[in-house]
């Protein structure tokens, strides 16, 4: 009777056994994408400004005290017109100091061009030495070197007089007063500064990269931020050889816009860049990893097909900041993996990672 009930029993154990849960796969690692040749990482509308072709800071040659400014921010100035004076009476001065030092070097000149005439005729009759004659000689040439001296101080003193006045070099507008009436200035500190009416010319700084695909003449875009829908044409002037920063490069527009669109010194706009089939494609440092078998860089491309990603061995060109150049084993459009690579295996699934923002209201998997 025992036996009979604990076979049922064993069955039963082994039959429990048998169904136990397997354990639940794994679930596919959420990973950071980005599109080659995308925007994403760098950006084509670039922050430019506006200024006008014609501009000047406007110091006087000497310095002095400020005896009177006679414009003000905003006025218009017509060119040539006087801006402002510095205290007349130290340059008259020393203009009249000038004049006395030429009439005196003269003077001199004259005494020594008498002597000399008297050694000669005394030298000619045997009455004076060769030694006397050339201390003559010596004697007029250093007065002659002294007008020549003195009437260049003249020159500059009256220099001085026309200088102590700014003018403006053009027709434009008073953009900033640096100084007031009253203040002593150095010689060519800023008293004001001047734009004309010219043309408006739009600088933004570039990445050199970037700068390196572009020639003058090409065309560009700008738009306001508060006007989006109106374009304003720009054309490519020149682009700097100089590297700002170690990482950017000056580039200057001139605005093909009408003038009614009224573009402003100062303001700030969106530029938007063509794009440059030339322009090398790049990915960041982060989706790089190393190669188990030669070293050589690979990153991991992700199919769409069945959501996996699949490691590819690239070739790598320069690096700038924190991203770097593909020379090949990448086309415009594919998704690599941006950030995590170092974690993920060949043909691996995952899902791309979408953080939630308060602007897409998209929570990540």
């Amino acid at each position: 009777m025992f036996l009979c009930v604990c076979v049922p029993l064993a069955a039963v154990a082994l039959t429990a056994c048998s169904r136990d849960p397997t354990p639940p796969a794994e679930a596919p690692r959420a990973v950071k994408l980005e599109a080659v040749g995308s925007s994403a990482g760098t950006d084509d509308r670039l922050v430019a400004q506006v200024r006008q072709e014609q501009r000047a800071e406007l110091g006087f040659e000497g310095g002095g005290r400020i005896a009177s400014v006679a414009v003000d921010v905003g006025d218009s100035v017509r060119q040539g017109q006087i801006l402002a004076r510095l205290d007349p009476e130290p340059n008259r001065l020393r203009a009249e100091q000038a004049e006395a030092n030429v009439r005196i070097a003269a003077a001199d000149l004259q005494q020594q061009q008498t002597q000399l005439a008297q050694q000669q005729a005394m030298f000619e009759d045997g009455a004076a030495s060769a030694t006397t004659l050339t201390a003559a000689k010596t004697a007029f040439a250093s007065a002659q070197a002294r007008v020549r001296s003195a009437q260049s101080d003249l020159a500059l003193a009256r220099r001085g007089l026309r200088q102590a006045e700014l003018r403006a070099p053009f027709d434009g507008s008073v953009v900033a007063r640096l100084q007031q009436p009253d203040a002593n200035v150095a010689a060519g500190q800023p008293v004001l500064q001047l734009e004309g009416r010219g043309r408006a010319q739009v600088t933004v700084a570039l990445p050199s990269a970037l700068a390196a695909t572009l020639h003058p003449g090409q065309a560009a875009t700008a738009y306001r931020a508060g006007a989006p829908e109106q374009a304003l044409p720009l054309r490519l002037r020149s682009v700097s050889d100089r590297l700002d920063g170690g990482a950017t490069v000056q580039a200057l527009f001139e605005s093909a816009a009408d003038p009614a669109a009224g573009l402003r010194s100062g303001e700030n706009l969106l530029l938007a860049l063509p794009h440059a089939e030339t322009q090398p494609l790049s990915v960041p440092l982060s989706a790089l990893v190393p190669s188990m078998g030669n070293g050589k860089p690979m990153v991991f491309v992700y199919q769409d097909s069945n959501a996996s990603v699949r490691r590819r061995q690239i070739v790598t060109g320069n690096a700038e900041g924190d991203r770097v150049q593909v020379r090949q084993g990448l086309r415009a459009g594919e998704r690599i993996v941006a950030a995590g690579a170092a974690f993920l295996s060949d043909g691996q699934t995952v899902v791309p990672f979408h953080p939630a923002t308060r602007l897409t209201g998209t929570a990540s998997p």
